[in-house]
């Protein structure tokens, strides 16, 4: 292992990742909801945010592209990451984002004066992976970048979720170190190992039933990311109450999750689980046993350096949030919300008035949740509604005030020949929700070529414009993870493409992915 890792594995690089929970409509959306305050934006909804471990930058990248109005600073000790942030930022001229590689030591001993402070602090994938003494210095960093009522997200593995995979980290880790073996193969190799262990009935799995289901879900995943969550000399799932204590050295308080589900924890827990989690001393201590109850693997913590209950105007704030339609349920039958705790009904019916009503254009959330046709099936309960419609990705949170396409519409360009290439993005910014929407490599295929026609292109040139880039890179065209013969491939793709123009183009318009 590098000395200069801390502990953290650098053999590889970490995956292209844009998670939605980090957006900052988001999270002000989070923090209301939560009854706390959120930032104060400046003028033009001017913002600063700050990622700490940056990760290769795409996704930054993307809120960057999609948040004009903002200035941006991704930080990552790691060379090979920084490289690829600053060469995709360069690519697709953005100029309100910038990229430094660094070390959390080195910034906590002196943080530099014109890096300055941020209203929002983003961390994915560092504090349960690095050692006790590399996180006091990102609580230290946090100390020095946090303006007083900035947003801090904090994503991290929790207990006790992770205990029964404790045996595989564990041994998978020793096969790297001890070994000398490569990522690809400890990973492989630990896999194997444990195989035959379940197959000699080792009594671990009948201790730990799960740890077989874990298995099953290592093998569907991507090595890169496998070797970023398993192979860390320093893999420490760690508690709520951990976590929170360690913050309030940055003089941050818990405001609530990120995960709009778990901000309705523990109300909609059973009465005796709600009753037993409420009965806790301390709300850190409450979290924790809310934690055992469902079994959490991973939270979506956000805090505040100097919490404010929230107040008359920003409760207003709530009601007039913009929502944008994303996508139109395509079953007819019941609808429910999968969460880490089970499964949450939500009304069809209002559902599908709250979609007609977006349809004709983006609303607030207090409009939407007084339609008639909502507040006959669900009452009161139609914001709470609107938000699991939300983490349901069939609408998605905008800000109010939305920012010109362009720069979206040029960063997604560069996003869309960098796919065609074999880069594996799997997102594009879209200026209206100041997030970004999910896409297939597909999509990017057909987006790129629909671009290289200046805008034109037919179905029937959208097809063979797909075909030729994935081609071009050796691959066969795929339905469902199986490959096609030539003549289903065309049809497949006539079907894919039409679909392009007449959906996609339109929708991604409306959100702002295209100008």
């Amino acid at each position: 292992m590098s000395d200069w890792s801390h502990g953290y594995d650098v053999s590889g690089l970490y995956t292209y990742s844009f998670f939605r929970e980090m957006a900052p409509d988001w999270l002000d959306l989070c923090a209301r909801v939560s009854g706390n305050m959120a930032p104060r934006r400046g003028e033009g909804g001017s913002f600063r945010y700050l990622e700490l471990g940056t990760g290769q930058g795409a996704g930054l990248c993307a809120m960057a592209a999609a948040n004009p109005q903002g200035e941006f600073l991704g930080i990552d000790f790691h060379p090979g990451h920084i490289a690829h942030a600053q060469e995709l930022a360069a690519a697709s001229g953005l100029t309100n984002i910038r990229f430094i590689e660094a070390d959390f030591v080195a910034l906590a001993a002196q943080w530099p004066a014109d890096f300055g402070t941020f209203d929002y602090i983003g961390l994915h994938g560092i504090y349960s992976w690095v050692p006790a003494d590399v996180r006091r210095t990102v609580v230290e960093c946090i100390a020095h970048a946090s303006r007083p009522g900035a947003l801090v997200y904090n994503s991290y593995n929790t207990q006790p979720g992770w205990l029964t995979t404790v045996p595989f980290q564990h041994v998978a880790s020793r096969l790297k170190l001890a070994a000398g073996q490569g990522s690809d193969a400890a990973l492989g190799n630990a896999i194997a190992l444990f195989d035959k262990l379940a197959a000699a009935d080792g009594a671990i799995f009948k201790a730990m039933p799960p740890l077989k289901m874990r298995l099953d879900s290592v093998r569907t995943k991507d090595r890169s990311y496998l070797a970023q969550e398993y192979l860390h000399d320093n893999w420490h799932p760690l508690w709520h109450s951990e976590v929170a204590r360690e913050l309030a050295g940055a003089k941050l308080g818990y405001v609530g999750s990120a995960t709009i589900t778990e901000m309705l924890l523990p109300g909609v827990l059973g009465r005796e689980m709600q009753d037993l989690v409420e009965a806790q001393p301390t709300p850190s201590l409450q979290q924790d046993v809310q934690d055992i109850v469902i079994n959490q693997t991973f939270r979506r913590d956000l805090f505040c350096r100097g919490p404010r209950p929230i107040v008359g105007s920003d409760r207003a704030a709530i009601a007039d949030t913009m929502v944008h339609l994303v996508t139109v349920p395509r079953s007819q039958g019941p609808l429910v919300v999968e969460a880490t705790f089970g499964q949450l009904p939500i009304d069809r019916e209002a559902v599908d008035a709250v979609v007609a009503a977006l349809g004709e254009g983006a609303k607030p959330i207090g409009e939407l949740a007084a339609l008639p046709k909502v507040r006959e099936k669900v009452g009161s309960r139609g914001v709470r509604t609107i938000l699991l419609m939300i983490h349901n990705r069939i609408a998605a949170v905008g800000s109010a005030e939305p920012a010109a396409a362009a720069v979206s519409d040029r960063f997604n360009a560069a996003i869309a020949r960098a796919g065609s290439r074999g880069q594996s993005y799997r997102f594009l910014a879209a200026a209206q929700l100041g997030s970004s929407v999910t896409v297939r490599e597909i999509d990017l295929m057909m987006l790129d070529a629909w671009l290289e026609s200046s805008r034109k292109a037919d179905a029937a040139a959208l097809a063979e414009g797909a075909a030729s880039r994935l081609a071009a890179l050796g691959r066969k065209i795929e339905r469902d993870g199986k490959p096609l013969d030539s003549a289903e491939a065309g049809q497949y793709l006539s079907k894919l493409s039409a679909a392009f123009l007449d959906r996609l183009i339109p929708t991604w318009r409306r959100l702002g992915v295209l100008a």
